[in-house]
């Protein structure tokens, strides 16, 4: 499996995750109190699962393209 390879799957995942948020955020409406809350508490952990997972996704389906034009390693020099 490649490092692509490997970004879609999250991305993919990331896309699920959204999947949930809206299904979730459908059903607030019927909610009050303790169970609103809960749900609240519940779409906000997947938002930031979801925003995880798609920030890794993107990172290792472009791990190859970043390149640069300077030695990093290099970089903390002075002179």
């Amino acid at each position: 499996m490649t490092l692509e390879q490997l970004g879609e799957q999250y991305l993919k995942q990331a896309d699920e995750l959204h999947s949930l948020v809206v299904d979730y955020s459908a059903q607030l409406n019927k909610l009050d109190g303790i169970r609103l809350y809960e749900m609240n508490s519940k779409i906000l952990t997947l938002r930031e699962m979801e925003r995880d997972t798609r920030i890794i996704g993107k990172q290792l389906t472009d791990y190859y393209s970043q390149q640069t034009s300077r030695k990093v390693y290099h970089s903390h020099r002075i002179n």
